[in-house]
């Protein structure tokens, strides 16, 4: 369960930035929270702001962290590190490291402060805690290639010479089976995923389509459709191996066997399928259409569903970016509402979203902590971070109204005389 998530001096946000979804002492929509060993986090978040103020710039951040984390073993000597781009509009931060920070209750039961900052080729500082009381336990504290130890220093020590200026030491602990870093590093790199397009993860999606869980996975996507007013029926989804056009194996990826090339032989398809009970019921006819026929949104939620799944069974925490792209106002409210339905999401999933769909802006089903905005000042650059919580809002608030006539700022302001 993710408690909070702080970046500064990454890409629009040169000042520290904090997403907290630990939640005020509010009493509205105890639906809303989830509770894991006596700690308490918001299962949503919206993001509002007008284009270019910064929603992108912080769901880039989570990303590039998770990428950092997940990826730091596979980094060879000297080779730059993805993704890290500090604020440019000022010299001396130009030159600075981007410091990213998370808080979090792991599988065990546990609150863990994970942080880090780095640049483009090395890592300057890195942290972990654990609070198994009150008190924090601190696990290791690196300032460039200076290591601290407080628990299992015996354990910890020997692998600093496996580490290197540009890998994460939570990363290469946990390569070496290192007990106190396994649990948080497992909940960083498994339970959080973070995407802007659900076409850019159209492979895992499908992957999951093809496992031993197919099934499962078909059944529960059939229903978000049937519920979403989307007249598909069944979803039939066939996997078969043909033989590779000769013309094409020579391009194909090949495999070493024995020192030998190995050419592939076999190609996998995947071919999805539709089917739609057309008709008045007791004279209806059942057609089959591809999915490449169906909608944008259709196929959003085919390659959405998968996830949605894996987040209300396994609890984890997804940050999507434009979620209301392709998709009905109806539809997006219906998934925010999977989220707050404890009999639906069991497990404790989070939902953190970015939208300009201000339709959903209605304290009849967020919590004032819940809704946040993004603006960039025009004249530095700098984008900001803050609440609803944090303005002077009163429950009985038309927040969408209020929004719209700039009451908490985050919106784009038209020169009408210019256009």
């Amino acid at each position: 369960m993710l408690i909070q998530f702080s970046v500064k001096n990454f890409m629009s946000f040169k000042e520290k930035a904090v997403l907290a979804l630990n939640p005020s002492t509010d009493s509205e929509h105890p639906e809303n929270i989830n509770e894991e060993n006596g700690y308490k986090a918001s299962n949503l978040i919206a993001i509002y702001g007008a284009n270019a103020s910064g929603k992108t710039s912080l769901y880039k951040a989570m990303t590039v962290a998770l990428i950092f984390i997940k990826n730091s073993n596979m980094i060879q000597v000297n080779q730059p590190i993805f993704g890290i781009v500090p604020f440019k509009f000022d010299n001396e931060t130009l030159l600075g490291p981007s410091e990213f920070e998370f808080v979090f209750v792991a599988e065990d039961g546990n609150r863990y402060v994970y942080g880090f900052s780095a640049d483009n080729m090395k890592v300057h500082e890195e942290y972990l805690y654990k609070y198994s009381s009150q008190r924090p336990t601190l696990i290791f504290d690196r300032k460039e290639e200076s290591y601290e130890f407080k628990s299992q220093k015996g354990v910890l020590e020997p692998l600093i010479r496996f580490n290197t200026p540009n890998k994460l030491f939570l990363a290469t602990a946990t390569n070496w089976n290192t007990e106190s870093t396994m649990i948080p590093y497992k909940w960083l790199a498994e339970n959080m995923a973070t995407f802007t397009d659900a076409q850019n993860i159209a492979d895992i999606s499908l992957e999951h389509y093809k496992g031993t869980d197919r099934d499962s996975y078909v059944a529960f996507t059939e229903r978000l459709l049937q519920v979403a007013d989307i007249n598909i029926s069944k979803i039939k989804i066939n996997v078969r191996k043909t033989k590779m056009n000769p013309a094409f194996a020579m391009q194909a990826p090949q495999m070493i066997v024995n020192g030998q090339s190995v050419m592939a032989q076999e190609v996998e398809q995947m071919i999805v399928r539709t089917e739609h009970i057309i008709g008045e019921e007791g004279n209806a006819t059942n057609y089959i259409l591809d999915m490449s026929e169906e909608s944008l949104g259709t196929n959003q939620l085919f390659i959405l569903g998968p996830f949605l799944k894996d987040a209300f069974e396994k609890g984890m925490t997804l940050f999507i970016d434009e979620i209301d792209k392709s998709l009905h106002t109806f539809i997006v409210r219906h998934l925010i509402n999977m989220f707050r339905d404890k009999e639906i999401n069991k497990a404790g999933a989070q939902l953190i979203f970015t939208t300009h769909d201000t339709s959903l802006l209605s304290l009849a089903t967020f919590r004032r902590d819940q809704v946040y905005f993004t603006e960039k000042s025009n004249k530095t650059g700098i984008s900001d971070l803050y609440s609803l919580d944090e303005l002077p809002v009163r429950k009985t608030d038309n927040i969408e109204k209020g929004y719209l006539l700039g009451r908490y700022g985050a919106i784009p302001y038209i020169r009408g005389e210019e256009l």
